[in-house]
């Protein structure tokens, strides 16, 4: 998707961020673009920053983990500004408890914003970028906790990311036909507010009292947001899988592949059956990205 100019972006969790960073990109861009958040201040404050583009910005108080609220967004967005090209699924949270230690009620709600909330972006929008037939653009934001594992403390929010990672990569395979391509964003240390994400809590999942894991601040040591904005236009602009800003992860992805390849055994296969099997899904595979679009429209 590469004029960007006059579309339209729906951006989750894009009142503060990595959503605001692109969607202060998108809108640099000459796009419209739909920010929806849960915050009351994060979307007044960005209301306020983005006053500028008028007419061509629209707010909507969204909980990505509500399916009807999801749906109610998308047919307001295209009241606003009909067609929908762009679809960032980004709104996320985190929580200190440690996964072995966590409830139900700490995996129910860091899963449902953090990969529901994707599943709720993608069943609502993706029949109306295919409706329109004009192709489109859907990101995905994974993290770098999304490539490797992390502890304990980050475990829930990992599990969330990894599984955001695959669908990203299965859905590329799947959209390419309808000319949608498909990008999933994975951010290491960002100035972002996700370290407060406990103050939007829903009342309905109890928090446990516990005093929070001793990090350094991400608004201290992290990336200035807009440069992963400017990072993610360009994927969408040239249908780039992987959106990646953080070098100094780059040993750690290593580390763990490295570690995953080299539990495999070494032997060599011949088995008519399961030769087969490869042929065939090495077959799929590279139909499916042959029928990606181009970097041009």
């Amino acid at each position: 998707m590469k004029n960007l100019s006059g579309k339209t972006a729906f951006v989750t969790g894009g009142a503060s961020g990595i959503g605001l960073g692109m969607t202060q990109c998108f809108l640099r861009e000459g796009m419209n673009v739909v920010v929806a958040d849960l915050s009351d201040a994060h979307r007044a404050q960005a209301q306020q920053e983005l006053a500028a583009y008028g007419e061509r910005l629209h707010f909507i108080k969204l909980d990505v983990a509500d399916r009807a609220a999801m749906a109610a967004a998308a047919s307001e967005a295209e009241a606003a500004f009909g067609k929908v090209h762009l679809l960032c699924n980004n709104a996320g949270v985190s929580s200190p408890i440690p996964m072995d230690e966590a409830s139900f009620d700490d995996w129910d709600w860091i899963m449902g914003v953090n990969l529901q909330g994707v599943i709720n972006g993608i069943v609502t929008f993706l029949p109306l970028l295919k409706r329109h037939g004009e192709g489109g653009h859907i990101v995905n934001t994974s993290s770098i906790a999304g490539l490797v594992p992390a502890p304990a403390w980050g475990g829930i929010y990992s599990t969330s990311k990894f599984a955001v990672h695959g669908l990203s990569a299965s859905l590329r395979l799947s959209v390419g036909r309808h000319r949608i391509g498909v990008s999933v964003l994975c951010p290491g240390a960002t100035r972002t507010n996700v370290r407060q994400s406990e103050q939007l809590r829903p009342a309905k999942y109890q928090a446990q009292d516990r005093a929070p894991h001793a990090m350094p601040s991400l608004q201290e040591i992290g990336i200035d947001p807009v440069l992963l904005g400017e990072r993610v236009v360009r994927a969408v602009r040239r249908n780039e899988f992987y959106v990646l800003a953080h070098a100094e992860n780059k040993a750690h992805v290593k580390a763990f592949v490295e570690q995953m390849l080299a539990a495999f055994p070494d032997e060599e296969i011949t088995d008519p059956g399961r030769m087969s099997y490869i042929s065939w899904f090495d077959k799929a595979t590279a139909e499916a990205l042959a029928l990606q679009p181009l970097e041009e429209d």
